[in-house]
């Protein structure tokens, strides 16, 4: 059995394609300039705050590394006491 109907052709609007293709590719670099405008923000601002920070995050770091580590042996002997 064959199909004497043919199938509609597919068709389109290639003027409304076109336009929308260069719309999305205006939004995507709209896009990338907010995106890189907001982040230049945000790096200034984090910047800025640690200028005025008292202690550098590296110092801070070390700190609390040290801290850790004390807590740590303490946590240790105090368990090693109690099983004893």
């Amino acid at each position: 059995m064959s199909s004497s109907t043919s199938r509609p052709a597919f068709q389109v609007n290639t003027g409304l394609l076109s336009s929308g293709f260069v719309l999305l590719c205006v939004g995507f670099f709209v896009w990338v300039i907010g995106a890189v405008l907001s982040g230049t923000a945000l790096a200034q601002a984090a910047k800025n705050w640690i200028t005025q920070l008292e202690e550098s995050p590296s110092e801070m770091a070390r700190r609390r590394a040290h801290q850790l580590k004390v807590a740590a042996s303490a946590g240790s002997k105090a368990w090693r006491e109690q099983s004893h």
